[in-house]
């Protein structure tokens, strides 16, 4: 087994792949990717992959536009299929948010992203099947698609492997090294592994190894489940595939997938934390109950649709809602990619070339600067439009 490298990336996810292969790509260094588990078993796998450019900012707007382009040429620009597919999203609002919808729509306007307010009763046109009824405004994105997060992870893992990033599977790490003021390697099931440089990207286990090194991370685990409806017949049959829904009204997403079925999960915020490593993976009756009659009054065919079963994945929140991408203090040499609350898997083509170049370069871009680790002690913490964490 190898014992030593460059840098060392813990959390085998599409962060920890996406860092691996730009890492690798780059050229100079020798990375190795620990994974405790098997690659994409963990927050990934259970990601609805929804790939849109709506967001509240101008600079998370610039970054999930950038990523759209390279889902849309995925096989072209890294290799493999990813399977993404354009598929378009409608996002219907209540009273109460279309001041916001307004401003975020103009704004991702003036970015250059095709994306125009439309009335309630136009939402039929542009999105076959869902209902405006009930919303005060809608707005629709024509570029929006949805990936295979399992598949993007693992074409990200075969490409870094052919630049010769080396991959363990079901290695747990147990503590960061250290040597003085210095990151010196990993403890792991298997034995220490040695490098001058480490990268958390494990979601919110990261908490803890940070911790034991005295840092905190303010990254809180939360439960957030998602059920699964197979659709009538009727309504697209096997293969047919439906817009991507954020309805507001309704506090619901809707993301179509494989074989007739329609994934709905949750906007709302959750603030109780869950204990990552033993939380309720399954969907109580309430739960399976309540999204099917959410779901309903988005697209009225789902009054018809029959449970599939579902699951629960676990969000790695922040105080804002969005990543920290940053050297972390204390020691030289710990870099942190953590705490994407959820709307990460778009980003993470991005993620994978801004940590890089910090890592071999020791600089930011400019829309970087915002992912800070110390914005929440500094009172720069970003502020969406959104009240849902989720959207951005």
């Amino acid at each position: 087994m190898t014992t030593t490298a460059d840098t060392i990336i813990i959390g085998g996810g599409v962060m920890g792949a996406s860092i691996a292969y730009h890492l690798a790509k780059q050229g100079g260094c020798q990375v190795l990717l620990l994974e405790r588990h098997a690659l994409c078993n963990g927050t990934t796998a259970h990601s609805g992959a929804i790939v849109r450019q709506h967001y509240s900012n101008d600079y998370t707007i610039r970054m999930a536009k950038d990523c759209l382009k390279v889902f849309q040429h995925f096989d072209d620009l890294i290799g493999g299929d990813c399977g993404f597919v354009t598929i378009g999203m409608i996002i219907l609002t209540d009273e109460q948010g279309a001041g916001a919808l307004r401003a975020n729509v103009q704004m991702q306007q003036e970015q250059g992203v095709d994306t125009q307010l439309i009335h309630p009763d136009e939402v039929s046109k542009v999105a076959p099947g869902y209902s405006g009824s009930g919303a005060e405004l809608a707005c629709y994105e024509p570029g929006t698609g949805v990936a295979d997060p399992m598949a993007t992870t693992h074409c990200l893992a075969r490409r870094a492997r052919d630049y010769g990033v080396t991959i363990l599977e079901g290695v747990a790490v147990m503590q960061i090294l250290t040597d003085g003021e210095r990151i010196s390697g990993v403890l792991t099931s298997k034995g220490e592994l040695h490098a001058p440089i480490v990268v958390l990207a494990t979601n919110v286990w990261s908490v803890a190894l940070a911790q034991s090194l005295g840092i905190s991370l303010p990254i809180t685990p939360t439960r957030h489940p998602m059920v699964a409806l197979r659709r009538p017949d009727d309504f697209g049959g096997r293969t047919g595939l439906h817009a991507v829904g954020l309805d507001l009204t309704r506090q619901i997403y809707l993301r179509p997938d494989i074989g007739g079925v329609t994934l709905v999960g949750s906007t709302e915020n959750v603030y109780t934390s869950s204990d990552p490593d033993n939380y309720a993976q399954g969907l109580s009756e309430q739960e399976i109950a309540h999204f099917r009659t959410m779901a309903r009054g988005s697209i009225p065919a789902l009054a018809r649709a029959a449970p599939r079963g579902g699951w629960a994945g676990i969000y790695d929140d922040t105080p804002d809602f969005h990543p920290i991408l940053d050297r972390l203090p204390i020691y030289e040499g710990l870099y942190c990619a953590a705490g994407f609350s959820g709307h990460g898997f778009k980003l993470s083509p991005i993620v994978g070339a801004w940590m890089t170049r910090l890592i071999l370069t020791g600089t930011k871009p400019d829309d970087m600067q915002h992912f800070a680790y110390d914005r929440f002690t500094q009172g720069m913490e970003i502020r969406p439009r959104y009240s849902s964490g989720v959207l951005g």
